[in-house]
């Protein structure tokens, strides 16, 4: 039987930026969507099992879907 570990971000709850900001990816300028979440080790890259970071911000952008860890 295979166990198939990974890791994944979950997030929840969703804002918007105040301030546009740059994409590196696509180079696009818009508000960017905030997410709050943190970071699993998961089952088959589904299941989340056990927490491997506190909750963390990520900034994800509206054009391309490239997501960034927020300072």
């Amino acid at each position: 039987m295979f166990l198939i570990i990974g890791t994944k971000f979950f997030s929840w709850g969703s804002d918007l930026t105040i301030q546009p900001m740059r994409c590196s990816q696509c180079n696009v300028v818009a508000p960017f969507k905030i997410l709050k979440g943190m970071r699993f080790l998961t089952l088959f890259f589904i299941i989340p099992t056990i927490p491997l970071s506190g909750v963390k911000n990520m900034v994800e952008c509206p054009n391309c879907g490239a997501k960034f860890l927020q300072s």
